[in-house]
């Protein structure tokens, strides 16, 4: 059973209905190497030859965000964007194509969020990390 088929029967396990826009959704974000718009969702389901409306489809985002299937990116303080939750990693840019890497970082983070909680008795449950800059291919630099 691959993860698209998965997460689809941890929906039915925890009682959730399958409707083609969630299941269409769902494979959308599943297939995408990159986090994807909603503009970008509702293309792409279109072509699924599912009709959804821009409310249905951010209804089914929201239902998916808060059961913790997905998760929201807003990279540039833009557009809100949406990925599987699969693993805990951050996001690069390039400026110049708009091209997004995923990069992994070492567990560093875990001893800031301590400090913030000895220092300022606040409890992080989540951080944001923003990385920009040119990619190899745009910068025309060996790396």
């Amino acid at each position: 059973m691959n993860k698209f088929d998965q997460k689809i029967e941890e929906l039915r396990e925890q009682g959730f209905r399958i409707t083609k826009t969630r299941k269409g959704i769902l494979k959308i974000l599943f297939s995408s190497e990159n986090p994807v718009s909603v503009m970008h969702i509702k293309k792409l389901l279109t072509k699924q030859k599912i009709d959804a409306n821009k409310t249905t489809i951010y209804r089914e985002l929201d239902f998916l965000l808060k059961n913790g299937f997905i998760e929201n990116i807003k990279l540039d303080n833009k557009m809100a964007m949406y990925e599987i939750c699969s693993h805990h990693h951050h996001h690069v840019k390039c400026t110049k194509c708009k091209k997004i890497f995923e990069i992994e970082l070492d567990e560093n983070i875990k001893k800031h969020e301590k400090k913030i909680l000895k220092e300022t008795g606040v409890k992080v449950f989540s951080h944001m990390f923003e990385f920009f800059g040119m990619c190899e291919t745009c910068n025309d630099m060996k790396i």
